[in-house]
């Protein structure tokens, strides 16, 4: 049995090893000379630390050479990124999307199917489990380098126990500890959160956010969402349930939400909301387009199909993708009111509806948020592609493995 000073000794170890990793992670190329600056340690313990980082455990790798102003130069070390790799899975109504990146969150490989079982608990999970096979044996990387997996589902989550509580647009997965079942058929170390969370730390480290410390990211879709960063964390509320930006009444008389109320942004502005005014206005006679477009078949309609209107000239088209705009932008701006940040980035598949709804939010961020707030606040469309979820589900199990105190690098490597 370990004694407590022995212990202690490997916890401080692990706690100076990961100090050191995150200067330098964090930096993209450092000295010794200038990790031992920045966290106040003596050289001789930070040439130790390193040495044995890059030597033993092949965590760092040497760069090249710092400038020198006399004598040797000295060495620039960063992160070997093929020191470890982690799978991302977003797991959405329609789609699945898996991906695997390094330890640096570069994709590697990425894989996207069809969500055929979102009613089927038995036939999702092995879906599940069979392409986060297929995605590691088709990448080539070694499975005992897989160091975990994050994972991104739409619904409220309970992240610290692993636990989809409810999924309104897949039933197969109310109720259900999926970190836990992953663990069981995989052996491997899973983080599970939401996906409008998942793809806010997406935004943070590779996105329009990178430089913010501060910022609010809206996932617009089938549902939305709202992630929140603060002072350079993401905020998640007492119980993991901040962000339901979809459920802000935006219209009193508006139509009744799956939650219950009437009105909440969602019901109106999400996708399906979009298609219902849209197939209302068609079934009500309204002069538009959008019937000719998809021959007939109302049902075929997309809110793609009503963008191109809208772009085109089609009057009705532009005023339900108007008026979807200013409906999102009240809540963004009921948003900005408590939070007061200078960015919002706007991102998934609604956001890509075009510059009518781009300038219908901003129109009315400007118009109903505090004057000294809205003159600050950037409103832009995320640049990230349709695997941002998965990529930021990933990333925040690297985030772990840099900083958790059991499941990081160092004990990764049983290197105290």
């Amino acid at each position: 049995m370990l004694s407590a000073e022995t212990i202690n000794y490997d916890i401080n170890n692990i706690c100076l090893k990961l100090n050191v990793l995150n200067v330098i992670r964090n930096e993209g190329v450092a000295t010794k000379q200038f990790v031992s600056r920045m966290l106040n340690f003596n050289l001789t313990t930070v040439s130790h630390l390193i040495n044995e980082l890059h030597l033993s455990a092949g965590l760092l790798e040497v760069s090249g050479d710092d400038l020198s102003s006399g004598g040797r130069k000295p060495k620039l070390y960063r992160i070997n990124s093929k020191a470890g790799f982690l799978v991302g899975v977003d797991i959405g109504g329609e789609n699945l999307r898996f991906l695997l990146t390094d330890i640096s969150g570069n994709i590697v490989f990425k894989i996207k199917k069809k969500n055929e079982f979102a009613n089927s608990e038995n036939k999702l999970m092995q879906d599940i489990l069979e392409n986060i096979n297929n995605v590691i044996k088709d990448s080539g990387v070694a499975p005992g380098k897989i160091y975990g997996a994050g994972l991104s589902i739409s619904g409220i989550i309970d992240s610290d126990n692993g636990k989809s509580v409810y999924c309104p647009n897949i039933d197969a997965l109310n109720d259900f500890y999926i970190k836990k079942y992953i663990e069981e058929k995989t052996g491997i170390h899973t983080f599970v959160d939401d996906s409008v969370r998942c793809m806010t730390v997406a935004e943070k480290h590779y996105g329009a956010a990178k430089n913010y410390e501060n910022f609010l990211f809206v996932g617009l879709g089938k549902g939305i969402g709202l992630g929140i960063y603060v002072n350079g964390k993401i905020y998640r509320g007492s119980n993991g349930l901040s962000g339901e930006l979809g459920h802000i009444t935006v219209a009193e008389d508006g139509p009744i939400c799956n939650c219950g109320n009437k009105g909440c942004l969602e019901a109106i502005a999400s996708s399906s909301g979009i298609l219902k005014r849209a197939t209302d206005g068609i079934k009500n006679k309204i002069a538009t387009s959008l019937i000719t477009k998809v021959q007939g078949d109302i049902s075929k309609l997309t809110v793609e199909d009503i963008s191109d209107a809208a772009n085109a000239g089609d009057k009705f088209a532009y005023y339900i993708i108007n008026r979807t705009g200013e409906y999102i932008g009240i809540a963004i701006a009921a948003a900005l009111n408590l939070f007061g940040t200078e960015l919002v980035v706007l991102g998934g598949g609604i956001s890509q509806s075009g510059e009518i709804m781009i300038n219908a939010i901003k129109r009315i961020v400007h118009m109903r948020a505090l004057e000294v707030v809205s003159k600050k606040t950037k409103v832009i469309k995320s640049e990230l592609d349709e695997y941002n979820a998965a990529w930021g589900a990933a990333t925040k199990y690297i985030n772990i493995l840099f900083k958790d105190k059991d499941y990081n690098l160092i004990r990764r490597m049983n290197l105290k």
